[in-house]
């Protein structure tokens, strides 16, 4: 029988495997952090502000962070937004391009943890 840890050490070289082949277009890893909360958030329709990205005090700093924004703008993994008619309210949002990543990750987690 095999092991949740042996399961999940699994997912974990599927999921480096997906990064080795995009490595030219992925960030440093405190970026893909990053990346994944944007995503978690949009997923539940509770997208991230910046100030609020900004705040993830258990990934890095406020400058750290802005640095890390900055990178995934210029990397095209995330996209600013504004919602409605207010302007001043920037929302952080995974592009197309993260999330075919991301799916491939997801696909590699499925795989594992298929019964």
């Amino acid at each position: 029988m095999t092991s949740n840890r042996t399961k999940f050490f699994a997912f974990l070289e599927s999921v480096n495997h997906i990064e080795h082949q995009h490595h030219h277009k992925l960030p440093d890893i405190d970026a893909q952090v990053l990346l994944i909360r944007v995503a978690i958030a949009h997923d539940k329709k509770q997208a991230l502000n910046v100030t609020q990205a900004m705040n993830l005090k258990s990934i890095g700093s406020p400058a750290m962070l802005h640095r890390k924004i900055n990178d995934l703008l210029n990397l095209n993994m995330i996209e600013l937004v504004f919602e409605g008619s207010n302007r001043r309210t920037k929302y952080l949002l995974p592009t197309s391009h993260a999330m075919e990543i991301l799916d491939e990750m997801a696909d590699a987690a499925a795989k594992v943890y298929q019964p």
